[in-house]
């Protein structure tokens, strides 16, 4: 069973290309699949680092929630401000 491609189309840098018809020269293998191959691989790189991102911040305690961050500073402020008034 085959993937179900998305379509994509965007400009590279004038080095990129030479290296991208380079390969293309060399191994006779069309740009978009040396492009296509490469962007995968450079996604799964990135989904495990995302997962080991996600294990270490749990280990620290850290949601990776951007929400909750703000939401535990705004808790922390107003407790800061209850303890000075009732010092006042």
């Amino acid at each position: 069973m085959s993937l179900d491609l998305k379509d994509f189309r965007g400009k590279i840098t004038p080095l990129s290309w030479c290296w991208l018809e380079a390969e293309h020269r060399a191994t006779g293998q069309d740009q978009s699949e040396i492009v296509r191959e490469l962007l995968h691989e450079w996604a799964e790189k990135k989904h495990r680092s995302a997962i080991e991102a996600q294990r270490l911040m749990e280990a620290e305690g850290i949601s990776g929630k951007s929400g909750e961050a703000e939401g535990r500073r705004q808790r922390a402020e107003a407790m800061i401000d209850r303890a000075e008034k009732e010092l006042d």
